[in-house]
């Protein structure tokens, strides 16, 4: 209860605080609609020129029209931030302190994503009126309870996994190099500039099993259609599955990294 009330309070600081930047915000979170719908029309006009694709064109509007949500519901940017606390020192301050670091650090997040998903409403809801007559979305309850679930697991592998890489400045001064890897490797293999169902076929034995996919595709998958009952089941066991793996190296890689801490520059 005592860490309850220390996030709330926290979140409600950054709240305060992130109001500050709406206007950067708006400007943010209209790249984020924009750059799914440039790329519906370019499918658009690829299947319009004759192109056979392997879903349904109702799959692709869905999907794009939902990308932007999704997306921002299970980004995370701690790991620069993170990076910087420790190789400035700035770490210590927290080290000394009764809460955890890493409450801070969801208190951010969450706050941030709560403007955002205030912002980023009427952008998704004008999206969808424009492509409305290709836009489906299931109405089983069901469905859309598993999709909250999915996203809740998308949202910590990825938190997960930007710790890790903040943590790395443990043992690195410049992890700038990683931080662009995982950003070029997550915008391919989750889905975000490609649907996966776009993939060529023969890579679809990996691209169904890779952890990216399930960082921001595997929701949005869910909803949009075309997963059996078996993939369905499957992929919840592997989203599960990596979602344990990625809580279990963040932790693991933070207790080793806190022991080799120096605090330089404090």
């Amino acid at each position: 209860m005592r860490v309850l009330r220390v996030l709330r309070r926290l979140i409600v600081i950054d709240v305060t605080r992130t109001l500050i930047y709406r206007g950067e915000f708006v400007v943010y979170m209209l790249g984020i609609v924009v750059g799914p719908a440039v790329a519906l029309l370019v499918w658009r006009a690829a299947a319009a020129s004759g192109a056979a694709l392997p879903v349904t064109m109702e799959y692709l509007v869905s999907y794009f029209v939902l990308l932007g949500v999704v997306n921002m519901l299970v980004s995370s940017w701690l790991a620069w931030w993170l990076a910087e606390m420790i190789r400035l020192g700035q770490l210590s301050t927290w080290l000394v302190r009764p809460a955890s670091v890493f409450i801070m650090l969801l208190a951010n997040n969450l706050s941030e994503k709560l403007v955002k998903a205030v912002i980023l409403a009427p952008m998704v809801g004008v999206l969808g009126w424009v492509f409305r007559d290709q836009l489906r979305l299931p109405a089983a309850p069901g469905l859309w309870a598993l999709f909250g679930l999915s996203v809740v697991l998308a949202a910590t592998i990825t938190f997960a996994v930007d710790v890790v890489l903040g943590a790395l400045a443990f043992w690195f001064d410049d992890i700038g190099g990683f931080f662009r890897l995982r950003l070029i490797a997550g915008a391919v293999l989750s889905g975000q500039m490609v649907p996966l169902a776009l993939f060529p076929e023969w890579t679809a034995g990996f691209i169904a099993v890779q952890p990216f996919r399930f960082m921001l595709s595997f929701p949005l998958e869910l909803l949009v259609g075309g997963l059996s009952a078996s993939e369905v089941a499957m992929g919840m066991v592997l989203q599960v599955g990596y979602t344990v793996a990625a809580v279990g190296g963040a932790v693991l890689i933070w207790r080793r990294g806190q022991r080799v801490y120096a605090a330089v520059g404090a």
